[in-house]
Parts: C-alpha cells; structure tokens; sequence
C-alpha cells in the first residue's frame, strides 16, 4: 500500500478541482406543480426509524477486548446517529441483546405492545491481527554524490476484522450483511531487532484499526445515509425539480446527490427498484429548508417519480479532502 505522505498530493490534485455543477438559478413556483401518482409502497424516512445496536460480541481473548468492543460500539451508533435515525436507549440493548440474538436464530421475535426498534444492529469482531517487522538499517549515495543513512526501524501493524448484520424488527429478516476491516500502522526508530511493543501501544493501534473498520465503510455509509420520500415534482423553464421531505435537519447541502428508487410488493415481499438520480440545487434561503429540499432532476426521471417514492442522499467516500486515510483507500479502490 501506498504511504499517506505520498498519495496527499494526488488525491489533493485530483479532487480539489471538483466543483459543483451549474444548476437551475431559481426554484419553480407553485403553479408549476405538476400531478404525479402516489407510490405503491411508502416506507419509513430515517427520521422515523429507531435502531438498536447491541453491544458487540468478540468471542477470541484479547489485551484491548473492551477498548475494540467500544470503539466499534460507539462508532456505529455515531454514524447511525448521524443518520437521523433514533438510538435506542444503550441500557435497553443491553437488557435485549439476548433475547434478540435468540431471536435471530429462531427467526421469531415476540413483542408485546409497540415494537422496541425498526432495525437491530448485530456485530462480531471476528480477527484482531498483530504483525511487526525488523527493518535495518541502510545507506544510499544521490545523483549529486551525497550520502544519505536510514537508521533501522520497527515497523507495527494491527488489522481488525468484524461482521456488522442488519436486521428488521420484528420480522427478523436480514437485511444487509456486511464485512468490516481496518487496519492501522506505525513505525519507530529503534537500536534493538527485539521490537518490543507495549499492552498500551497495542491498544492504541488497534482501537484505531477497529475505528477505521466502522468509519470507511462504504456499505455501511450507504445503509446508514439518511433517506426520505418525494413530496412534489415541479417543471418550469429551469428544469424538472422535486421537493424531498428531507433539509438541514439531515445535513443536506447544495449538490448533494440524490438516489431515487421505488418499493413495490411482490407476494409477500417488498423489492426496491433504482430508477435514477438528482443534484440537491444550490439555491441560497430557496433550496434547503429545515424539513424539506429542492433536487434538480432530468426529463428522463421526471417521468418516473412518484409522491412517496423513496429517496437516500448518496454519502460521499470522504467528509473531508484531509482525511489522508479515508482519500488513499477511495483513491487505491480499499
């Protein structure tokens, strides 16, 4: 793998010179709304799904157990949070993680009154993996004659592997099953090929890894993106527009894409059905409102959507072009 130091420049290069795309100036006025079908199937924005994590299981022994088991904990419910969806109470999932679990295996889940959850979060660290190498020391001569000395070093890995399930609630059907990897390095001078390596530097790295393996997810980005419903299409000089039931309350933000997809019941099964995607506009005070957003869409999808069609907002590989981390992984395809 590439060294961060080394793809900062390229990845830098390569994205900073993305800008949003030119869209409509203004968004269509009322008497542009134009009469769409309602969806078959209208399911649950994330605002409105509650989702259990239970706390992680990790069935191999460990010095940094409980530090692994936490950070991954955390994390999930960090990014489920960030979905809009709502967290269960820890205390509960703690009471229930049995009794989902047995559950699961039976496929039955019987709940009395209001269900707990839409969705329960079931994880496993499967492998927490530690390497370290001896590297000596060594010494080259430049074009220009100069002499350069590399002293010897020790160098340390850690990678954590998990498997993060998705389930519904009280149905008991998986829905998305996902493998989680991490892994994290770091490397020292040293005068000794012992390369010895503390419990608590153990820690640190590994906790570390297991972060990464939540964090740079792409599945689990994309399971957890906040999603809503169309509430209206408009057309106008500017282009087919639709008002999405989802705004700065879910942090969208000017030129955000938009996937959009139909639910339709086949038996007794509900399947989901891609048709197409949009741009949220970049209208200042008109395009995003608390509740609600204006995306800017193609004839094409125009013809397609319903009121009630279901809507994800497609998360980005990286927040931020300085996480060197996540950019080289997107960047070398990991």
């Amino acid at each position: 793998m590439f060294k961060k130091t080394a793809v900062a420049a390229l990845v830098i290069t390569s994205l900073s010179g993305c800008a949003l795309m030119g869209g409509p100036e203004h968004v269509c006025t009322p008497d542009t709304r134009v009469d769409i079908p309602v969806a078959e199937v209208e399911l649950k924005s994330t605002e409105d799904q509650r989702v259990i994590v239970l706390p992680v299981d990790m069935e191999f022994d460990d010095s940094a157990k409980k530090k692994l088991q936490s950070v991954v904990r955390n994390d999930l419910e960090a990014q489920i949070a960030g979905s809009g969806a709502k967290l269960v109470d820890r205390k509960l999932a703690n009471k229930l993680k049995n009794e989902i679990k047995l559950a699961e295996q039976s496929g039955r889940y019987n709940t009395k009154g209001v269900p707990i959850a839409d969705l329960a979060v079931l994880t496993e660290i499967t492998a927490s993996e530690f390497s370290k190498e001896y590297v000596e020391a060594s010494s080259w001569v430049d074009d220009d004659g100069e002499s350069h000395y590399i002293p010897p070093k020790c160098r340390f890995e850690v990678e954590v592997k998990a498997v993060a399930k998705i389930i519904s609630l009280p149905g008991m059907e998986l829905v998305k099953r996902m493998e989680l990897e991490g892994d994290e390095r770091t490397s020292t001078e040293t005068r000794s090929s012992s390369c010895k390596f503390t419990t608590s530097q153990y820690a640190s790295l590994a906790s570390k890894a297991a972060s990464e393996s939540v964090q740079y997810n792409p599945e689990l980005k994309k399971m957890l993106a906040p999603s809503s419903t169309v509430v209206e299409l408009r057309t106008c000089e500017e282009g087919p527009m639709v008002k999405i039931a989802m705004g700065s309350d879910k942090n969208v933000s000017p030129g955000a894409e938009i996937a959009f997809s139909k639910h339709m019941k086949v038996d007794d099964e509900i399947e989901t059905f891609g048709y197409g995607e949009g741009t949220v506009v970049n209208i200042p005070e008109h395009g995003i409102k608390k509740k609600y957003s204006w995306v800017a869409i193609d004839e094409k999808v125009a013809t397609k959507v319903n009121k009630g069609d279901a809507v994800k907002i497609m998360p980005k590989a990286c927040d931020s072009l300085l996480d060197l981390e996540c950019q080289t992984q997107d960047l070398l395809g990991l």
